[in-house]
């Protein structure tokens, strides 16, 4: 009888780490173009696009900011938080955001102290 109660709590054992493994391995997605709106340098609205792509926790993409292509140098998103590093004019900018399914709602901030807001909606598939 003890060695079918150890049987049992082994199979739970592995049951568990095997839901744990699925979970971790079911990450949001973030890939696709983002329509945002925000806050520019002078706390002005500025509406822009961005390009990301996503493999696993890693995110690169585009910023595209008027005529400006602006490359992500590092990206990732882990559970619905997302964090995008971008360099523009000798200055680092920083923005998270939180997923909340077709939406993206963050702030950003350079390395200077300036900050601001803003959020996106994730466009259709299909032709640019």
């Amino acid at each position: 009888m003890q060695l079918s109660n150890f049987r049992f709590i082994v199979l739970l054992i592995v049951v568990s780490l095997v839901g744990n493994t699925m979970t971790l391995r079911s990450q949001v997605s973030v890939a696709g173009r983002w329509q945002c709106t925000g806050t520019g340098l002078e706390a002005e609205t500025v509406n822009f696009r961005v390009e990301l792509k996503q493999s696993g926790a890693t995110v690169s993409g585009v910023w595209f900011i008027g005529d400006d292509e602006i490359p992500i140098r590092e990206g990732k998103v882990q559970d619905n938080r997302l964090e995008l590093i971008t360099f523009a004019d000798d200055k680092q900018f920083t923005s998270v955001a939180t997923v909340e399914g077709d939406e993206l709602k963050g702030t950003w901030k350079d390395d200077t102290g300036r900050s601001g807001s803003w959020q996106a909606k994730r466009l259709p598939t299909g032709p640019k």
